[in-house]
């Protein structure tokens, strides 16, 4: 058998041992999301809306295990099981949650289920009652349970997941080396880059000013290559974005501000350099004269 086969069987292999830990990793950090918490302070608020309170808060969402949270709220409320439902529904379509779960709302001070409902990722197997009956007011707390992840997988994706995985490890070998070879040469083009008054070791991660040293993350690193590459130039957000978070998948905004303002406390000790905010747009390298 030719080595190559080999090879892409090993990786079929490997994915098999590889999907349980995998899958039990994406269910133990669901909410890790930050947009999936989010979406739970919005069910919690769109609930108080159709109450017509406009008012009180939402209280912090509660993590009960990996796949179970609750929504409190800081006075009482009275809803309507049909509102709820829809609250729900439209919610959690639009965010990363498995879309098999159940929900039940219990009054503060009991842990009787007031009203309940199940929402299968098959919906003819949705569990859905007492619709056109309102909830009297009342202090309720609403406790979403969604499927494992872990099942999901196992149940309806394992062999695309499996297959993916194959491909995906196939590709990244393949490639791996001339990325490597991209970058090596990048890296010694521009070992030594002179910013003001510091110097700019790209490969080490480091900068120097007079006789201290400053260490890097890879990721400022790589953006104040970017940067210095083109100084007095504006660079575009999106192209920052892509150039430094590419191979990650998810682009989180604010990741971009928070890696500037962190260079903007390493170079501080030279006032003539600047990265200047061209708000909208992105930012520049300012170097004076």
């Amino acid at each position: 058998m030719k080595q190559k086969y080999v090879f892409i069987l090993f990786l079929i292999v490997l994915g098999v041992f590889a999907i349980p830990f995998c899958s039990n990793y994406l269910a133990e950090s669901i909410i890790d999301n930050s947009k999936n918490e989010i979406i739970l302070r919005k069910i919690g608020h769109e609930v108080l809306i159709s109450s017509n309170d406009r008012t009180s808060r939402v209280l912090p969402i509660k993590t009960i295990s990996k796949n179970e949270f609750q929504i409190r709220f800081e006075n009482q409320f009275a809803f309507s099981p049909d509102s709820l439902i829809n609250i729900l529904q439209n919610n959690i379509s639009k965010s990363s949650f498995p879309k098999e779960y159940s929900v039940s709302v219990k009054k503060c001070l009991s842990e009787v289920i007031v009203y309940g409902f199940h929402i299968d990722a098959d919906s003819s197997k949705n569990v859905i009652t007492c619709i056109g009956r309102k909830m009297p007011l009342d202090c309720y707390v609403i406790t979403l349970k969604f499927a494992s992840k872990t099942n999901i997988l196992f149940t309806k994706y394992s062999f695309f997941a499996i297959l993916f995985l194959a491909i995906s490890i196939f590709f990244l070998m393949r490639f791996r080396n001339e990325k490597i070879e991209k970058e090596v040469i990048i890296a010694d083009d521009e070992t030594n880059i002179t910013i003001g008054k510091y110097i700019f070791y790209f490969q080490k991660n480091q900068l120097q000013f007079e006789m201290e040293q400053i260490s890097l993350t890879p990721k400022e690193s790589k953006l104040l290559y970017i940067l210095s590459s083109s100084p007095n130039e504006i660079i575009d957000r999106n192209t920052l974005q892509k150039e430094i978070w590419e191979n990650e998948g998810v682009i989180v905004t604010r990741s971009l501000d928070m890696f500037i303002s962190k260079l903007r406390k390493k170079l501080d000790k030279d006032s003539t350099i600047t990265i200047v905010n061209i708000h909208g747009v992105g930012y520049k390298l300012e170097i004076k004269s």
